[in-house]
């Protein structure tokens, strides 16, 4: 009798938890709520599915931004109801708090003052998804008017793909302090997906390379970075940028290129160092070339290379006292097998 008690009394817990707890998954227009890591934020959660089109995106989000809601509120089972507010419009939530968080379905309330100012800009007044997306990015009309100003969007659809692609004023200000102030939608959106940050960009600047923004973005996905340019700078080299991503791609590494100076060649072009790189030369037979005094041009270090000519031969054949040799020659011997 006293486990068939213990049962009824942890059936009962379940079935409470059960019909009070709120819903996890979210459809239609749905928000859930949770705590934040963050001081003075809540997680929020906002889904949206339209047509089979379905977004759902996470966000900490300012506690200022509610109206009718607080944390505790989670910690205690019942119902819910709130707005959230953001320039463009509000959601009016409904649904249910319990165990330390929320969640229901949400209205969309436009609001008409912003939407009368974007007309008033010369935009298209927004549907419901572009309001949507608004809410979410957040777009307030300061970010409208900046980018619009500036001559970076000059429609309503490029101002939502700047926010959706994580362009906002701090971004746009960054990059406008290195030179770059004359970019337009695409090319914000673009450096933004691939990761470029205004100090790469200013890094660039100081390193002499004033580039646009398509050759920015190729530096930045094949690996160049500053400490690299830096390293060719040192040994005397300053390709273009699309020398630099050849390369990057062939592997040509700073201890290469030290090798390589060292060895004399400090005129090399970026083809030849390339070459070199390709063709598997080794370090210590350009730096055995050059301590004994040849001089070598590029392609012929390659054609000793792939004749098996290597450092120690050099040596040998220099020791035995057959000097003054030319690469050819230095070949012919090595085929012939001359010891």
């Amino acid at each position: 009798m006293r486990e068939a008690g213990w049962f009824a009394v942890i059936a009962g817990a379940v079935i409470f938890e059960a019909l009070t707890a709120p819903s996890t998954g979210l459809s239609g227009r749905g928000w859930r709520l949770s705590r934040s890591e963050e001081p003075g934020k809540v997680r929020l959660t906002l889904e949206r599915s339209r047509f089979g089109n379905r977004m759902v995106t996470t966000n900490d989000v300012p506690l200022a931004n509610f109206h009718g809601f607080s944390p505790d509120m989670m910690d205690h089972s019942g119902p819910a109801k709130f707005t959230y507010a953001q320039d463009a419009a509000t959601l009016e939530c409904q649904g249910r708090y319990g165990w330390g968080r929320g969640s229901g379905s949400f209205t969309l309330a436009p609001n008409p003052q912003f939407i009368a100012e974007l007309n008033r800009m010369g935009f298209a007044t927004p549907n419901q998804d572009d309001l949507f997306l608004m809410v979410i990015t957040p777009t307030n009309l300061d970010f409208i008017h900046e980018v619009r100003d500036a001559g970076i969007a000059s429609s309503l659809g490029e101002v939502l793909e700047l926010a959706q692609h994580g362009v906002n004023s701090q971004y746009i200000h960054d990059v406008a302090r290195t030179g770059y102030g004359h970019l337009k939608a695409d090319d914000y959106i673009a450096m933004r997906d691939h990761g470029v940050e205004a100090r790469f960009i200013q890094e660039l600047k100081d390193a002499g390379y004033q580039i646009d923004s398509g050759q920015i973005i190729a530096l930045k996905d094949h690996g160049v970075d500053s400490a690299y340019i830096r390293e060719l700078g040192a040994n005397g080299l300053h390709p273009d940028a699309q020398d630099l991503v050849s390369m990057r791609d062939h592997g040509v590494d700073p201890d290469f290129l030290r090798s390589v100076h060292d060895a004399g060649f400090d005129s090399v072009r970026t083809d030849e160092l390339i070459m070199l790189h390709d063709h598997g030369v080794p370090r210590d037979l350009v730096l055995e070339a050059h301590d004994l005094g040849y001089h070598f041009t590029p392609d012929e270090v390659v054609k000793l290379h792939e004749h098996g000519v290597d450092a120690k031969y050099l040596r040998t054949i220099r020791d035995s006292g057959m000097r003054q040799l030319s690469a050819d020659q230095i070949v012919q011997l090595h085929d012939h097998g001359v010891e």
